[in-house]
């Protein structure tokens, strides 16, 4: 099974390291595979059984001097969350949060009700999605308000962010149909 470790606060501040760095503890660990997407802290590995995040964040700090959670997704989790995005022609940029478990009703509810509009906000089983208006505009919501609110810590991706990590590192590859070769046949992905 694949799975994705989203890293909370890598590479902001004080907090710098190396992808290829971050490969090498997965490696290390064991896990087969082993891949980074860009340098905010996304690993993508192969493992026969779900890891243990407190073995992933223990490793991670052994190496770099400072502690960073690890919120672990597999494959169809990652298919699930793209599957649950609640704006589909949204004009905006929507961000997912991913949460270390499954939020509370009533708090994902108060949550939800502070988005300023023309933002929204929408928790899902254990993930926050995050309409913000325009690309790169200011946001009224800070990731420290569903902190306080939901009671647990959270790690944040754009959703474009999730989506190439799915389709590069997740998404089972097309295989044309069998045939004879004498006709071109389109296939839907």
């Amino acid at each position: 099974m694949r799975y994705v470790a989203f890293l909370r606060a890598i590479n902001t501040g004080n907090r710098r390291i190396k992808m290829v760095d971050l490969r090498g503890v997965y490696v290390d660990l064991g896990y087969t595979d082993a891949a980074t997407y860009i340098a905010t802290g996304n690993v993508i590995f192969e493992s026969d059984s779900r890891p243990d995040v407190s073995v992933l964040e223990s490793a991670f700090e052994h190496a770099f001097g400072f502690h960073s959670e690890v919120f672990l997704r597999d494959e169809d989790e990652i298919k699930s969350v793209l599957a649950r995005i609640p704006w589909s022609d949204a004009d905006g940029t929507v961000e997912v949060s991913f949460l270390e478990t499954i939020a509370d009703t009533q708090a994902a509810q108060t949550l939800e009700a502070t988005a300023a509009k023309p933002e929204a906000l929408s928790v899902s089983d254990s993930e926050v999605f995050f309409l913000r208006e325009g690309n790169g505009a200011p946001t009224t919501h800070k990731e420290s308000t569903s902190t306080r609110i939901l009671g647990m810590k959270m790690t944040r991706r754009g959703l474009s962010t999730v989506q190439k990590i799915y389709t590069k590192f997740l998404a089972e590859p097309v295989t044309p149909p069998e045939g004879d070769g004498d006709h071109n046949e389109e296939m839907d992905s």
